[in-house]
């Protein structure tokens, strides 16, 4: 009892003695060894408070009366005039159901009392302040999972009225809690536990279509092991705060958005502490990177690397802002990016004031502006340009005023100028203005001018004539202005411009495009044609072989040999009826050499002059020397014929064929009216004639093959069409001149090459023949493969034919030794004669080959010889002896 400083109390009740120790005896305010007569004297000389005394009294009648033995209370007394609180604890022992002995110990608790009522007062103070905060409280222990929450917890989290479940998982589930908040909801608070710190954001739907949204914070409390025994914290409504954090995050982003979209970057600056916020966008638009750091404003400014003087004018703006009543300034600069690029900035901003007028922040953007400056530049250019081309293209201010007399303007002497007039001379009047313009214009003019009555708007273009006779465009624009009552016009101004070049480059244009247009007509019809000839080939191929055979099996004199020879005849026109579509198709000659250009225009001529009618006469001035030019003689010989008959045939009454051939050095390009002549030296050909002269529709077509303007029978339409596929192929270009009625003159530029050989006469040698060489014949056409095996029979061979590619190679593959030459088609079904070579050469690459085309010629490697259909026997002779020899 000592050690526990308590008093002590024993009341012996049958003998009514009463015994206090010294402490208890000194607790209750009493000095040391007062004595009592009993019980009862100590309770009524004892100063309990008088609610305490009738309390403990009757807490001990009532132990005493029942069948308990403890009783404990605390009561106050009032001791050298303070209140104590002393804890009484009692303890009776009986005899037969009745108390004989009541002992006991008081503690004095007076500090620990006051302690639990500053306690008590402090958490009322804290309910009263979270009240008044508007925040509930809650509290879990995590060792029972029980949960307390408070009254205004419970109404925030929209609980239902009534006694809550124990645990904190129950009360959470009864929580309206938003579906996608409550799946992570209990990992939420497992961390919170590991972390020690609780703090989530949450959504509550107390009703349909209503959401609230909460915040929680707690902390954990842990034991002395470190467990983790209570989660405790509040909740508070952040509705408000969240739909104001998403307006701000909607206002913001469309402000982000306006930002991205005017590409402009944006600063502020904090004049008091130098500090600089830069946009990414700003930085990015200055060379640096987008995160890049800047202490305060001076670093930002030194970093920049400003042009020449531009640092200095930006400083100077932003003095002036500071001088400005608004405080604003807005100047472009000129800034040098890191990869050398100068580029213009637009830098604006405005000063802010506290409430003493001091300047404390300033804000502002900048946009790239080099863009706009370069325009800017470009316009003022072309504005330059526009003055300097208005002098040179004499264009003159004229005015027109209602307040003088009709039509008595005086013009400029520049005015006058462009209507060919000396200074001074125009008489001022309407006539003497209409009198300039050319009759054909007129009408143009007068509706040009209603126009302009009718919207004030006024913008044509006539002809005038000079007074020496040269006519020059002029191009008028300008704006009448008409009066607000009678709708007449009262002023009229505008400027007249000499167009003339103008004109004439638009009509060059004109020309030039109807040369592209007829070229690319040429190309596709030449490529029709040159597919038509190809097949053509090999019909007169079968035709002429066989009434070759004719011609040697056929008796001299008989009616027979004269029929073959009408057939073979009429076979050699039609050959060369393919030839001159080849020839228009740029299927030129397979072998070009150098062609003495002059001796074959003297040789065609003198045919020509055999055939001419008597009304027509030749002047020929042939000029041109030794000079060649590479490629085939045929093709001069039928340039020249196909010139002179196209001559001829437009001169129907007569008159007279002039042919020229001379060398020209050509210095500088130009466009033909077929081709382009390039700087080089050219063997000319000149073919005129005095006749009709061609129409501009006839001149449209009449290169085309098959266009005639003959009737049926007379033209084939190839002539024309023969010459620019000559021209074009070796090279060269062709101009027409020609005018109705007057006549037409065809130039020919045929690229020069150097100086002709001399030639010596060929002898015609004896056919050279085979000795039983095996030949394997390919082609798609049966009679071609029946005159070729027929035809190589007589020439000595041993030949076996194929109307299928693909079956010839079969064979050849099963014997490869079988054969010692091979002689095919190209354009075959299947397997063409390039690729079927191919395919032979794998197998026995060094067998002879000899390729026939219905082409003039064929690009390959393939074949050792190479030959055009239709080929007679001879041809054919030749090419198997080199093929099998080389």
């Amino acid at each position: 009892m000592l050690s526990a400083n308590a008093g002590f109390w024993d009341w012996d009740v049958e003998k009514d003695e009463y015994y206090t120790s010294p402490r208890f005896i000194e607790m209750v305010g009493f000095p040391p060894g007062t004595t009592f007569a009993g019980r009862e004297d100590f309770h009524y000389r004892t100063s309990y408070f008088p609610e305490d005394r009738d309390k403990w009294r009757q807490g001990v009648r009532e132990l005493f009366a029942g069948s308990g033995s403890r009783l404990a209370m605390e009561v106050r007394m009032m001791v050298a005039g303070e209140m104590r609180w002393h804890a009484m604890y009692g303890m009776c022992f009986r005899e037969n159901g009745k108390v004989v002995r009541w002992t006991g110990s008081a503690t004095d608790v007076t500090e620990r009392k006051r302690a639990e009522d500053a306690l008590r007062l402090s958490e009322d103070r804290y309910a009263r302040a979270i009240e008044g905060s508007d925040v509930g409280h809650w509290d879990c222990n995590l060792v029972t999972q029980e949960m307390f929450v408070s009254d205004r917890a419970r109404e925030m989290l929209a609980l239902p009225g009534g006694p809550l479940p124990a645990t904190w998982q129950e009360i959470m589930a009864l929580v309206p809690m938003h579906p996608e908040d409550r799946t992570v909801m209990e990992e939420r608070v497992a961390a919170s536990v590991d972390a020690g710190i609780h703090e989530r954001e949450y959504r509550v739907t107390p009703r349909p279509g209503s959401v609230r949204w909460v915040r929680t914070q707690g902390k954990v409390f842990r034991d002395a092991s470190s467990a983790a025994v209570r989660l405790t914290g509040s909740i508070a409504d952040i509705t408000e705060r969240k739909l104001s954090a998403e307006a701000l995050a909607v206002s913001e982003a469309r402000y982000a958005r306006a930002m991205d979209a005017s590409e402009a970057g944006h600063f502020e600056w904090n004049i008091a502490t130098d500090e600089m916020f830069l946009s990414a966008r700003m930085k990015v638009m200055l060379g640096f990177a987008a995160d890049t750091p800047f202490a305060n404003r001076a670093e930002f400014v030194d970093k920049q690397n400003f042009l020449p003087g531009e640092r200095d004018r930006l400083e100077g703006a932003l003095r002036g802002s500071f001088a400005d009543p608004e405080g604003r300034y807005e100047i472009d600069y000129l800034i040098r990016l890191p990869s050398g690029e100068s580029r213009w900035v637009r830098s604006q901003g405005k000063l802010f004031r506290d409430d003493d007028g001091k300047p404390v922040r300033m804000a502002g953007s900048m946009t790239d502006v080099t863009e706009r400056k370069r325009i800017e530049q470009e316009s003022r250019s072309r504005q330059e340009m526009l003055e300097v081309a208005q002098m040179a293209a004499r264009a003159v201010p004229w005015e027109w005023r209602d307040d003088a007399a009709p039509w008595s303007q005086k013009w400029s002497p520049e005015l006058e100028a462009l209507f060919g007039l000396a200074p001074g001379t125009y008489d001022g009047t309407f006539a003497g203005w209409r009198r300039r313009i050319h009759p054909g214009d007129w009408d143009n003019v007068k509706s040009a001018m209603a126009h302009a009555l009718a919207s004030g708007e006024f913008d044509f273009e006539y002809r005038v004539v000079h007074p020496d006779g040269k006519v020059r465009w002029l191009n008028q624009k300008g704006r009448t202005f008409l009066g607000p009552h009678d709708g007449r016009p009262v002023r009229s101004i505008g400027f007249t411009f000499d167009v003339t070049e103008r004109k004439a480059a638009e009509e060059e244009l004109r020309k030039l495009e109807q040369k592209l247009r007829r070229a690319q007509r040429l190309e596709a019809m030449g490529t029709l044609a040159g597919g038509i000839a190809h097949d053509f080939n090999n019909i007169l191929h079968a035709i002429l072989g066989y009434g070759e055979i004719a011609v040697g099996a056929a008796k001299k004199g008989s009616r027979l040999r004269h029929a073959v020879d009408s057939i073979v005849a009429a076979g050699e026109r039609g050959r060369r009826m393919v030839d001159r579509i080849l020839a228009f198709s740029h299927g030129g000659a397979a072998e070009r050499v150098a062609v003495h250009v002059q001796e074959v225009v003297q040789e065609a001529l003198d045919q020509v002059a055999a055939t001419l009618p008597k009304e027509v006469t030749v002047d020929s001035r042939l000029r041109a020397g030794r000079a060649a030019m590479l490629g085939d003689s045929t093709q001069v010989h039928q340039l020249v014929t196909n010139l002179a008959n196209n001559a001829v045939q437009a001169m129907p009454h007569g008159g007279v064929l002039r042919v020229q051939l001379e060398v020209e050095q050509i210095v500088s390009e130009r466009q033909a009216s077929i081709g382009t002549i390039a700087p080089a030296e050219y063997i000319v050909l000149r073919v005129s004639d005095t006749g009709t002269g061609i129409p501009p529709t006839v001149a449209e077509h009449m290169f085309d093959p098959f266009f005639t303007t003959k009737r049926t029978g007379v033209g084939s339409g190839l002539g024309l069409s023969l010459v620019h596929g000559i021209a074009v192929n070796v090279g060269g270009a062709i101009d027409v001149a020609t005018e109705p009625g007057t006549g037409s003159t065809f130039t020919v530029y045929l690229p020069r090459h150097g100086e002709a050989p001399t030639t010596a006469p060929v002898k015609r040698r004896p056919l050279q023949r085979g000795s039983g060489q095996r030949v394997l014949v390919v082609d798609d056409e049966e009679p071609l493969v029946r005159l070729a095996t027929e035809t190589l029979e007589q020439l000595g061979y041993a030949p076996v034919g194929f109307t299928s590619s693909a079956a010839a190679l079969a064979a050849f593959r099963a014997e490869p030794q079988r054969f010692d030459a091979v002689l095919t088609d190209e354009r075959m079904p299947g397997l063409s004669g390039t690729t079927l070579i191919r395919e032979m050469r794998v197998v026995r690459d060094a067998i002879p080959v000899v390729l026939m085309s219905g082409y003039p010629s064929i690009d390959t490697v393939e074949a050792d010889v190479v030959v055009r259909k239709p080929l007679s026997a001879r041809e054919l002779a030749t090419s198997m002896a080199r093929a099998l020899h080389s």
